[in-house]
């Protein structure tokens, strides 16, 4: 038990709560460069990708959105697939990604007068590989009165486990009342070192306290280690910033390649979720 203790210990130290994909980056020395935000996982549900071009960090203005681009999906090197473009930048992929499958983008943008050095211009992603996840195998809730330590209201956990072996990195994303956060402080991800072959229990999820008749989907998703690099570093960007310890705002390390400026990620993860209603 006291092993256990210590091992949720060093995990809770590396968690950070998490946010819709939807994310914008800039540097404070502004130039225009292209977004890319979008994944492949095994749910059964509509792929999406979004494309964008940059705003100034973490400032909220109207998007600048990519009509009417080529978008291609490949699955371990065969074409499997085009985006159709629907409307606010949206492209949507009727496909359920495989595990241990690898995908990757072939993306060429449309004419763009007002942005006329990116026209015509491909952008590509290098393959990132579809991971299983592992299952929460259990979820509850604790009702916590205020304290010196805890607001109150009700705070969530989860059980899981990690299978042995390097490179399990995992995200964990909260949806309250059908809705995810988009703060960036509340981005949690974890790699594999502290984790690897370890039962999880009382895994805590809890960035704001829940109230009595919250709806609460918990997804557990599989990562890579590039993207849990890149969403760390959104991480602690938003949380230094404007504070003591700030420092200049850069782009994280993205997967996309191209002869033009590019920001984003695209991401293969595998999912399982599990639900709760508080106070029921």
């Amino acid at each position: 038990m006291k092993t256990l203790k210590n091992i949720l210990f060093s995990v809770s130290m590396l968690l950070m709560f998490s946010c819709m994909d939807t994310i914008e980056l800039d540097v404070k020395s502004y130039e225009a460069m292209v977004v890319v935000n979008g994944e492949i996982n095994n749910l059964d549900e509509i792929q999406l990708l979004r494309l964008s071009i940059t705003q100034p960090y973490f400032q909220s203005s109207q998007k600048i959105i990519i009509e009417n681009a080529v978008i291609d999906l490949y699955e371990d090197e065969v074409l499997i697939g085009s985006y159709n473009y629907t409307q606010d930048g949206e492209y949507k992929l009727s496909h359920k990604g495989k595990i241990g499958s690898s995908y990757k983008l072939e993306i060429k943008l449309p004419e763009m007068p007002d942005h006329p050095g990116f026209s015509s211009k491909v952008i590509s992603s290098k393959s990132e590989k579809l991971e299983p996840v592992s299952e929460i195998t259990g979820i509850s809730y604790e009702f916590k009165p205020e304290s010196l330590v805890f607001e109150e209201g009700y705070y969530l956990f989860i059980d899981t486990y990690d299978p042995k072996g390097k490179g399990n990195n995992y995200r964990w994303k909260v949806k309250v009342n059908g809705e995810f956060s988009n703060d960036p402080r509340q981005i949690m991800v974890v790699e594999d070192n502290r984790l690897d072959g370890n039962l999880i229990t009382g895994l805590d999820l809890t960035y704001d306290p829940f109230q009595e008749g919250d709806e609460i989907v918990v997804y557990q998703q599989s990562i890579s280690n590039t993207f849990y690099q890149y969403l760390f570093d959104i991480y602690m960007q938003a949380l230094t910033q404007e504070s003591f310890f700030d420092s200049p705002a850069y782009n994280p390390k993205s997967n996309l390649i191209s002869d033009i400026p590019v920001v984003g990620y695209f991401n293969a993860s595998a999912y399982h979720t599990a639900g709760i209603i508080i106070g029921e």
